[in-house]
């Protein structure tokens, strides 16, 4: 038999997110360590704070090796500020092997110069000046701090035939590796370390942990809302366009204007991004836990237990998996460019036992039937496991996040992860030796 242990959290990020964890397999000692989003809005007191002091405590986690400072996949959801905030930090202060993130047209990727509040805090390492580098050129930006990583960029598209490989089984490396289609991208031809991939692209541990992407398209039309405000506050002609420069200008000396016209489109704007499945999978076993570490009150979900054999059939054909679904900041909600996941990758949601609330709970991303209509965790419920979801958000956001009728659609299953409450997730899992 072979075994993994792992640990996965959903820190204490305020308006923001950050999510990650690591992945142990005893039969090498080999530790594999993952992040989704690493980010906060500065508008909270205390946000950049809680960031700073949940880094710290990623990066001194003892679990299975003291001293692991490598981050094999660093998943970014999208570029707004209060997802990327800490992504500094992290290529500065860990060995990043590989970024993956959503690929956004320049001419779309510019307008999120205006999602900087005006009161940035300096305890956010990630200056104004670094986050417009970032903008710009990602590449540039990560390069800059980290020249060794390789870096993904998954190109959105509403094909609805797209395929997954799923795992090489002739693949024996202990390394992750990816699967996909890549595909060339005039922007970033002949970048070195840089590959760019159709909306497919997975990675895995061997047989056993699956990543599995999606990427939505960003709102076109939110986007040239967005813009036209921006011009009104220029005082700009409606035929004109705005440049780069003028974003730029907007983005260091008027952000506290420029935030208010993205203040005021907010919902519309963010509901694209990149989607992440994983857990492990072909599992014989699996045992695991749900608890917190809470300021404000103490949660405890069950011990939960599984008892499957890989081999046995699942309701969609696909291997048995005890997955989590991270939606970042995209949206269900059918009258503002809600998500439409093909059925390779839909008919994976059945095995997901935790779902992270698209775009922290707003009113402008949820609807509760489409929520319903994914089938989320319906091979979990089957075996008497609960589902539970979680809303990342921060106590004295002006957002109105998370909405109320979310809270009321998920009242019995919901996780509230702020700057005061962290969730924890373990996984012991065992697989049959080959």
């Amino acid at each position: 038999m072979k075994h993994m242990e792992a640990k996965f959290s959903f820190y204490k990020a305020g308006q923001g997110s950050f999510y990650g964890g690591r992945i142990w397999q005893h039969e090498n000692n080999k530790v594999f360590t993952v992040v989704y989003d690493c980010g906060t809005s500065s508008f909270i007191a205390g946000n950049s704070q809680s960031l700073n002091s949940e880094i710290n405590h990623f990066k001194h986690l003892q679990n299975y090796f003291a001293h692991n400072n490598e981050i094999e996949l660093l998943f970014i959801s999208h570029l707004d500020y209060d997802h990327v905030s800490g992504l500094k930090r992290l290529l500065t202060e860990f060995n990043v092997k590989n970024v993956i993130l959503p690929y956004i047209e320049k001419e779309h990727r510019k307008f999120f110069f205006v999602s900087v509040s005006d009161n940035i805090d300096p305890q956010n390492d990630l200056s104004v000046e670094d986050y417009i580098l970032f903008i710009e050129s990602p590449i540039t930006f990560i390069g800059e701090y980290s020249k060794e990583t390789k870096i993904y960029f998954v190109k959105p598209n509403e094909k609805l035939e797209i395929e997954y490989e799923g795992y090489d089984a002739e693949n024996q490396s202990e390394n992750i590796y990816s699967r996909g289609n890549l595909i060339q991208i005039e922007e970033l031809e002949n970048a070195p370390n840089v590959f760019v991939y159709d909306n497919n692209l997975q990675f895995f541990i061997q047989q056993k942990w699956e990543f599995t992407t999606y990427v939505k398209s960003v709102n076109e039309l939110a986007i040239s809302n967005l813009h036209n405000c921006l011009k009104k506050k220029l005082k700009k002609k409606s035929t004109e366009s705005l440049t780069l420069d003028d974003l730029k200008e907007i983005a260091t000396s008027r952000r506290k204007e420029a935030h208010t016209c993205y203040t005021n489109h907010i919902g519309e704007i963010n509901s694209h991004g990149l989607v992440l499945l994983h857990g492990p999978i072909n599992y014989m076993h699996l045992e695991g836990g749900i608890y917190s570490d809470c300021e404000l009150h103490h949660f405890y979900n069950d011990r939960h237990r599984r008892y499957y054999h890989y081999d046995r059939p699942s309701r969609n054909n696909n291997s048995i998996m005890s997955g989590t679904l991270l939606f970042g900041d995209t949206s269900i909600n059918p009258v503002n460019n809600p998500i439409d996941f093909p059925p390779a990758f839909k008919n994976k949601l059945v095995n997901v036992h935790i779902v992270q609330v698209p775009h922290h709970g707003s009113s402008k991303n949820w609807d509760f039937e489409k929520f319903k209509e994914l089938n989320i965790g319906d091979s979990i419920n089957r075996w008497h496991n609960r589902v539970l979801s979680v809303c990342n958000f921060g106590y004295g956001n002006t957002y109105g996040h998370p909405s109320h009728q979310m809270l009321n659609d998920l009242r019995t299953t919901i996780f509230l992860n702020t700057q005061f409450s962290r969730l924890n997730i373990e996984y012991d899992v065992i697989h049959r030796t080959s």
